[in-house]
């Protein structure tokens, strides 16, 4: 990729103007009886014939597809990198979808050390070009059946995972959602109980069933499911925890599974502290509460977004000196403001306009406050 970059700058291309490389890359769990083999190396050159194209020495390794080994504790895990030139972008979802398509027959052949724990993508912008990362997120769709998100790491690399979704931003702030911190507690209080004793809750699945109507104060129900019911779970929880247990059938819990959160889930959207995770067309940024305080600047009296209008510095530095959200040691503090003012317009949560002023984005009530999970671990999430 680099040589092509130095050819192109003297005036000579031999691609076309609109060509895109993606550097893929599959990571696997780790085995410990693994061991890389010449036999492997031929079989992920096979599987690179099968399903790749030609990229014209651009990629990673110029793009050759590599096998890699990662050494984890005493285990190995294996790494599959394999680059894709598409010169077309009506072909981009196709192409991609091969190369996703390659890194699942690798493991169903036991090419790989075991499943697909996590993948990552690597491109020029990757965190801008909402138009580059769709068709990776159709190509997801289309192998893998569910829909995919990215988490930014650094230098264009981006991490491909799914996500939990809880609630909207803006509800999280409000607190006018499903997930209310007065709840968190109780969450906490029944996972430690199931933490504390394994073995008297094991071959069951523990949930929450958050009961929210719009308006009004939200409510949650535990539930848990299994071969059959049993009493003495729900007396020692009821006991020990100080909640009651519904039992729900397999069948139930299938035929509406969204009505359902695991305990983790629910802790972690309904918890006020901590740092946060916010997703914005498909991109996850990490947010820190600290500078959440900014965001109430731009709210009138009953929390609601104000999104026609800017504000200039100086309004929002006298409006934070009134907060109640703001903390009471950083109200007047004028590197607070401009802190906070940084770090937000870097997750493109708020914009600067002329003159020194400043307005919310405008997909502001689009975003959505969530849970980042790898891919290995999204469906161990339940238990």
């Amino acid at each position: 990729m680099k040589h092509y970059k130095k050819v192109q700058a003297k005036g000579f291309s031999l691609l076309p103007k609109n060509f895109q490389v993606y550097d893929l890359a599959a990571h696997y769990e780790p085995r410990s009886d693994f061991a890389l083999s010449a036999r492997l190396r031929h079989d992920v050159k096979d599987l690179a014939k099968k399903y790749g194209r030609p990229t014209w020495m651009t990629g990673a390794y110029s793009g050759e597809p590599t096998i890699h080994t990662d050494m984890k504790g005493i285990a190995i895990g294996t790494r599959i990198e394999m680059s894709s030139l598409i010169t077309k972008p009506s072909a981009r979802q196709s192409r991609i979808a091969d190369v996703f398509r390659c890194f699942v027959e690798a493991e169903e052949r036991g090419i790989s050390s075991g499943p697909i724990a996590r993948m990552t993508v690597r491109f020029d912008f990757a965190d801008r070009r909402v138009d580059l990362r769709a068709p990776i997120q159709e190509a997801f769709e289309e192998v893998f059946g569910s829909q995919c998100c990215f988490q930014f790491q650094f230098n264009n690399y981006l991490r491909i995972g799914r996500a939990v979704v809880h609630q909207h931003l803006i509800h999280h702030l409000s607190e006018d959602g499903p997930y209310h911190s007065d709840h968190q507690p109780r969450v906490e209080k029944v996972r430690n109980e199931l933490h504390r004793q394994p073995g008297r809750y094991e071959g069951y699945r523990y949930f929450v069933e958050p009961l929210f109507t719009p308006g009004q104060y939200p409510t949650i129900k535990f539930c848990y499911t299994g071969p059959e019911p049993d009493k003495l779970i729900e007396v020692t929880l009821r006991q020990k925890g100080g909640e009651e247990l519904v039992f729900l059938t397999e069948a139930e819990i299938a035929a509406d599974p969204q009505r359902f959160v695991s305990l983790n889930d629910y802790d972690l959207g309904a918890r006020r502290f901590g740092n946060l995770w916010v997703m914005q067309e498909g991109m996850l940024r990490k947010i820190d509460r600290v500078w959440l305080p900014l965001i109430y600047l731009f709210m009138d009296e009953n929390l609601q977004p104000i999104l026609d209008r800017t504000f200039s510095w100086e309004k929002l530095y006298e409006r934070q000196r009134s907060s109640d959200f703001a903390p009471i040691s950083s109200r007047s503090s004028t590197t607070f403001l401009d802190i906070c003012i940084e770090r937000l317009r870097e997750r493109r949560m708020i914009l600067r306009e002329k003159d020194n002023h400043y307005r919310l984005h405008p997909d502001f009530l689009k975003i959505e406050h969530v849970t980042y999970y790898e891919i290995g671990e999204y469906d161990k999430r339940l238990g």
